[in-house]
């Protein structure tokens, strides 16, 4: 029996460097939100604001609109990400068109909500919740193409062949052969864009003018406005965990789908 061996002593430390980082920069303020939401009432603030009306207003008002942008982002980005994979044959040109959709991502994220408030300004959709959704589209849009066109990319095409030569109709092969191999892709763009949406704050808060008070809007007001920290650090709390919890589930699911 073979015996591993031992890793040298400057490679763990290269490793431990980045779980470091992860622990001080993420588990360490989960850490401080949850002692300073328990300083005051302990968990009695938290039935607080599990059940005052107008948290849950805001909650359940974030919530549809996180629905709304993930349904609208992968509407659009279904068709985009089929044509890519299934349509465009040369190799050049899909990488060209996929970066096209993609070089979006390496904009600066305010500059990207400026320019898009001027274009929405000139059609008359500035300050409305049309204009707030499409921004947080435009803003998602690589978020759920990535994850869509790469699992496109790996459904077997000799599978659509088949489907072909049994008669099968072109939206026949598509719902019940590509829909369903592409299922991990889907759920984690889903996953990706609704988690990102339902805590938006810069893009409501500058394209959607009085729809935009979101609970990432809330929360900053309970921090640095209303400067009520524990209330703002178990709001904020909360929603890491249910963040933590999508998360947790899509592994175990949508990972476990595609193995």
């Amino acid at each position: 029996m073979s015996r591993r061996a031992p890793l040298p002593s400057a490679l763990v430390l290269l490793a431990a460097v980045p779980l470091a980082y992860v622990l001080a920069t993420f588990y360490l303020p989960l850490l401080v939100m949850l002692a300073e939401s328990l300083k005051p009432q302990g968990l009695s603030l938290y039935v607080y604001v599990l059940f005052n009306p107008d948290y849950a207003a805001i909650m359940a008002y974030s919530l549809v609109l996180a629905v709304v942008t993930t349904a609208s982002t992968f509407l659009v980005a279904l068709p985009a990400a089929y044509y890519l994979s299934f349509h465009v044959e040369d190799e050049k040109r899909k990488s060209r068109l996929l970066a096209a959709f993609t070089v979006p991502m390496l904009v600066n994220f305010l500059l990207k909500a400026y320019a898009l408030m001027n274009v929405l300004s000139v059609l008359g959709l500035a300050n409305t919740y049309l204009g707030m959704v499409v921004g947080m589209v435009y803003e998602y849009l690589p978020y759920m193409l990535l994850p869509l066109f790469s699992s496109f990319e790996r459904v077997e095409r000799r599978l659509l062949e088949a489907a072909q030569a049994l008669g099968a109709r072109s939206h026949h092969t598509f719902l019940r052969v590509v829909l369903p191999l592409s299922l991990p892709g889907i759920a984690s763009g889903v996953a990706l864009v609704f988690l990102m949406s339902f805590t938006e704050f810069i893009v409501p808060a500058m394209l959607g003018g009085v729809y935009g008070y979101t609970m990432g809007y809330l929360i900053w007001d309970l921090f640095l406005k209303y400067r009520n920290w524990p209330v703002g650090s178990a709001l904020a709390f909360m929603v890491t965990l249910v963040s933590l919890a999508i998360v947790y589930f899509y592994t175990r699911w949508g990972l476990g789908y595609e193995a």
